[in-house]
């Protein structure tokens, strides 16, 4: 159940949009992308400890990008200043879609890899309805005689309240207060009233909830003179943010209000510097020749890197005229179907498809500041499938659809010794849209909560 904020008719709130049945997902690629996704989390929290690797990777970025620039310069104050809370807790997922590599003629099968095609490091729920899809699905397939086992449990949202909870103790004040940023206009309210409650449960009591904005934030948050985050008065102990750093348009007061929180000892999840590590730029830079070693030094983890490798998508960044660069880009306007061109800091949306891709390489061919606010990635050739899609005040019908994995996991870890005391992967949503839309949106209607049926 989710708030709607929608004028067209008189509902305060919805059922999230959701599948009729879970959608066929190959069992091989689900357990590859479950297996690497604590390896993926603990790459993205070596990238948001590394300030130095950042700032040069956004160097050209700030010249066009206003937001990113305030958050490298907020970066570096906090650089300057030093860091006052060691801790952070990342909540990460890892989005995944199938690719095509090739067919059986004998027996007509296809055959599929897992490439990832976003990382995200920054505002991250909706798993309480992730949860229930699945419990749903479960259902269904026992009433259709089909065995639920092949639709995988999933917890993500009681991991995601544990891992809330183990940062709130690490702060190691039972008055302080854990604050959740969000937008006004939040749709899941409902589910993080079930964070609070839980929270409330496990702490028998103790832990305080507390809902602010970031343009709030600005008038309510105050730093001490210890460098203490208060909330009207209140010591808060984690800030727990489901408002996007690359996603949210943030005015003045709003950054005002990040930079005061990023300059605290409250406990971020996650901190600035872990949420702007998982921008297409920071992806692209990642997918080159070292990037990933450059977070994997030592030998005996060498596993990991390949793991990690083996599902990058092709990415290409375009502020370089060197030879490989141009050729790329000649090849994307003479084969746009074989790519998608993104802003860096694309939140969902916004891409750039076909001969809309064709033009904007062309008009922005001698820009470079705004080449280097995009890059380009190889489009993927995903399984087609067959599901219902039901949606508040539309009638269910049957559509072709492509699905999209997200896998969940959460990281607790020292950001000036980069020494990890907490890594875990829990949880899993799968959100399917129809296979025309180049987009795949639950809330502009596209799209709804799925799980994977496997096989």
């Amino acid at each position: 159940m989710i708030l709607s904020y929608k004028l067209t008719h008189n509902h305060i709130a919805q059922f999230a949009p959701v599948s009729l049945l879970p959608s066929p997902f190959p069992r091989e690629a689900f357990e590859k992308a479950i297996a690497v996704q604590e390896a993926m989390q603990l790459l993205y929290f070596r990238v948001g400890c590394d300030f130095d690797f950042l700032f040069e990777a956004y160097k050209d970025v700030v010249k066009t990008d206003k937001q990113i620039k305030q958050m490298v310069d907020i970066l570096r104050e906090v650089q300057k200043q030093g860091i006052k809370q060691p801790q952070t807790l990342l909540i990460m997922r890892s989005d995944y879609m199938l690719n095509k590599v090739g067919s059986n003629t004998e027996n007509g099968t296809d055959h599929y890899e897992i490439k990832q095609i976003e990382a995200n490091t920054g505002a991250i729920g909706g798993l309480g309805n992730d949860r229930r899809t699945s419990e749903l699905h479960q259902r269904l397939l026992k009433r259709i005689g089909m065995d639920p086992t092949n639709a995988p449990q999933n917890e993500g949202d009681a991991h995601l309240i544990n891992s809330l909870f183990m940062a709130w103790k690490a702060f190691d004040n039972s008055d302080a207060l854990l604050v959740i940023l969000s937008h006004v206009k939040f749709s899941y309210k409902y589910e993080l009233r079930k964070i609070e409650d839980e929270l409330d449960r496990l702490s028998e009591g103790q832990l305080r909830v507390a809902y602010v904005s970031l343009n709030d934030g600005y008038y309510d948050f105050k730093l001490a003179a210890d460098s203490s985050l208060l909330l009207n008065g209140k010591v808060v102990g984690v800030v727990y943010s489901l408002i996007s750093a690359l996603g949210y348009k943030a005015n003045e007061e709003a950054m005002e209000a990040r930079k005061m929180i990023e300059l605290s000892t409250a406990i971020k999840a996650p901190s600035l510097a872990i949420a702007i590590s998982s921008s297409k730029k920071i992806q692209q830079l990642l997918a080159s020749p070292g990037g990933v070693e450059r977070f994997f030094p030592d030998p005996a983890e060498a596993d990991k890197v390949k793991a990690i490798r083996e599902i990058f998508t092709g990415l290409w960044g375009l502020e370089g005229h060197d030879e490989e660069t141009e050729r790329i880009i000649a090849d994307a306007i003479e084969n746009p179907s074989n790519y998608v061109l993104k802003p860096n800091g694309e939140c969902g949306g916004n891409n750039y498809y076909d001969d809309q891709l064709v033009e904007k390489l062309r008009t922005m061919s001698n820009n470079q500041e705004e080449r280097a606010a995009h890059i380009l990635m190889q489009k993927l050739h995903p399984m087609i499938t067959k599901n219902y899609f039901l949606r508040p005040t539309i009638l269910p019908r049957l559509g072709v659809v492509v699905s999209e994995l997200g896998v969940y996991g959460t990281l607790m870890g020292n950001m000036p010794d980069r020494t990890v005391s907490y890594n875990a992967q829990s949880g899993h949503l799968l959100r399917t849209k129809l296979a025309g839309a180049n987009e795949g949106g639950i809330s502009v209607g596209t799209a709804v909560g799925d799980s994977p049926y496997l096989f």
